[in-house]
């Protein structure tokens, strides 16, 4: 996806030089499907203001050594498409300043450990921002996670169709 983006990007404007992204956004606005991982709860979501920044399981290693998060990979999936195509690459989540902006939010207050609310909170927040900066009315659209790509839920599961768990427990069998 971000190769096929940064390839149409690069065609239509070849004079640009930057390529803006929201990578971190998802980290900072606690956007993630808390559905997804049994180990998560509401609560334990908004009450560490640096959960998804650190990786689920604070205080200790979570994943592996090797393998980091998914910001760090973020940050390599953006960086390797846009240099790549000649740009240079750049997300404003990514700034202390924003960082720290994002751990003052008050998410108890705001969502009231609201699942729902949780998960409307960020296309507002962007939608506000985008309008103060530029003027711009943005449009927010339902929540799409990257990896599940232009397909439909129920295409992407007919092709996987098992859990992100069991995917990455036949990962971590390749080490044991």
């Amino acid at each position: 996806m971000a190769l096929a983006l940064s390839r149409g990007i690069r065609a239509r404007y070849p004079e640009w030089r930057y390529l803006i992204d929201g990578d971190g956004g998802d980290e900072n606005l606690k956007d993630y499907p808390i559905e997804e991982n049994p180990e998560l709860t509401i609560r334990s979501v908004i009450q560490n203001s640096m959960l998804y920044q650190e990786g689920w399981g604070v205080g200790k290693i979570k994943h592996s050594l090797t393998y980091s998060g998914g910001l760090s990979r973020s940050y390599v999936r953006t960086y390797a498409t846009a240099h790549h195509y000649g740009f240079d690459g750049f997300s404003p989540y990514t700034r202390p300043e924003v960082i720290a902006v994002a751990e003052a939010i008050p998410f108890i207050d705001l969502t009231q450990y609201s699942v729902e609310r949780l998960y409307e909170l960020k296309g507002e927040i962007v939608a506000r921002g985008v309008k103060a900066v530029t003027g711009l009315e943005m449009p927010v659209f339902p929540k799409r996670r990257f990896q599940h790509g232009a397909l439909s839920e129920e295409a992407l599961r007919s092709r996987l169709p098992y859990r992100e768990a069991e995917y990455r427990e036949q990962f971590l069998l390749l080490y044991h």
